[in-house]
């Protein structure tokens, strides 16, 4: 049997390697010149061997597939995590910044209100018996015609609290609360309670940057099966397999599996054409926008901790917060509209903004010596950070996009439970995996 995936980022790779492990011959087509997808650690612009990660970041407490590979590989986490939580520890407001009492002075119901705005999506995720399939939800069409936003009016939240339940949906779901369905929000949630985790989740980055775990999956996998820079242009397909026609050559193959956002996939020429209800997922899908930008200082000067501001820069954080040495990196997470209207600038100035920002909240009077801004909705293979899906979108696409269409397979996060994750990614190519192996 042999099977062709495209993409080379987390889904391609290990649905490949997968495959492989099963005796199955494989090739791997990437558009891009390296391998990870939406995984890219950086390094290069800074000082003493500090970097980041300008896309995927962290591995959480319940990602069990994640923490899986990274012992295969012998890798580690660093620190003892973020602890997720929809306040963060400080607030810029007002030119003032704000520490985790003051925020309760500032608005003594603010957590009252948050909380009875999570309350909302719980009752709805109790009606979600299995997280792999919130369009059985007994009320899924209600859930899914309406919107976080829609649920934020329904909690009457304070102004504190709207700005906090904003700035979540901008930072989880990379897009803005009227994007989101409510449905979708809590088949998130109830993907959390079915693993266990009892409201406190740590997230973790990992040692020497995700960059490593990719080269060691392609180093598994061979590499002389990753073919890069190579663009498919074309799918043919029918009950006696597929032809995957690149800009390079035509590739055939008992199946094809699509581990690659739904973006590009608009631009693939499929024979014969998709059908409806597959078309329309690929043609519609959500998708977040996160513009990640990271300056390094000489010294650290700033206080410990994630940080919301009502400026441009939406979400502050110090990713080097575990790695030796005098310098340090900030980064700006900055998602929705405030991530696309970034976007829109030149790299430079984007450094400039987020630069001015923290200045204007840290009082940091050095220039930065390295910096790197990316939006990954900008990059034409990617067309956004993660799946959001919208309004209407989880009863339409969601067991369409997951379900085989002949030969045609789709992997990625987009297709997983943990929708938007690192470990999403995993689950989906190794379930694509599974179901050819079995299927033959």
């Amino acid at each position: 049997m042999r099977v062709v995936v495209v993409g080379a980022g987390m889904a391609g790779l290990t649905c490949a390697l997968a495959l492989r492990q099963h005796g199955v011959d494989v090739v791997v087509v990437e558009g891009g010149g390296r391998g990870g997808g939406r995984v890219r650690t950086v390094a290069k612009p800074f000082l003493g061997g500090q970097y980041v990660e300008s896309g995927a970041e962290w591995v959480d407490t319940d990602h069990h597939r994640m923490r899986s590979l990274l012992d295969r590989f012998g890798m580690s986490l660093q620190g003892a995590g973020q602890e997720w939580t929809t306040i963060r520890r400080m607030l810029f407001r007002d030119g003032r910044l704000f520490g985790p009492a003051e925020i309760s002075e500032l608005d003594s119901h603010v957590h009252d209100d948050l909380s009875r705005y999570e309350e909302c999506f719980e009752r709805i995720a109790e009606g979600i018996a299995d997280p792999a399939h919130p369009e059985l939800h007994p009320q899924a069409a209600v859930h899914d015609d309406r919107t976080m936003a829609d649920v934020a009016r329904d909690a009457d939240l304070g102004v504190l609290a709207t700005l906090f339940a904003g700035r979540n949906s901008q930072g989880e779901f990379a897009a803005e609360q009227h994007e989101v369905s409510s449905l979708f929000v809590a088949q998130q949630r109830a993907q959390m309670t079915a693993h266990g985790v009892d409201g406190v989740v740590r997230a973790h980055r990992v040692e020497g940057g995700l960059r490593t775990l990719v080269e060691h999956l392609v180093s598994e996998l061979g590499p002389e099966l990753v073919a890069l820079g190579e663009l498919v242009t074309g799918v043919r397909w029918g009950d006696d397999g597929v032809e995957v026609v690149t800009d390079r050559r035509t590739l055939a193959a008992d199946h094809v599996v699509l581990a690659c956002s739904v973006v590009p996939l608009r631009s693939i020429s499929f024979d014969p054409v998709l059908p409806a209800p597959l078309a329309a997922a690929v043609a519609e899908l959500g998708y977040g926008t996160i513009t990640k930008t990271a300056l390094q200082f000489a010294e650290r000067t700033w206080p410990d901790g994630y940080a919301t501001t009502t400026l441009a820069a939406q979400r502050i954080y110090e990713p080097t917060v575990d790695q030796s040495g005098e310098s340090g990196v900030l980064m700006a997470y900055s998602g929705g509209d405030g991530g696309r209207r970034l976007a829109e600038r030149p790299e430079h100035e984007r450094i400039r903004l987020v630069a001015d920002d923290l200045r204007t909240m840290y009082g940091i009077t050095a220039e930065p010596v390295g910096a790197f801004s990316r939006s990954w909705s900008t990059e034409p293979r990617y067309g956004g950070s993660y799946a959001a899906y919208g309004r209407g979108q989880v009863t339409a696409h969601w067991a369409v996009l997951r379900a085989p269409c002949g030969p045609v397979h789709v992997a990625g996060e987009h297709v997983a439970t943990w929708t938007g994750y690192l470990e999403g990614a995993v689950e989906s190519g190794e379930s694509v995996a599974g179901r050819i192996v079995v299927g033959g």
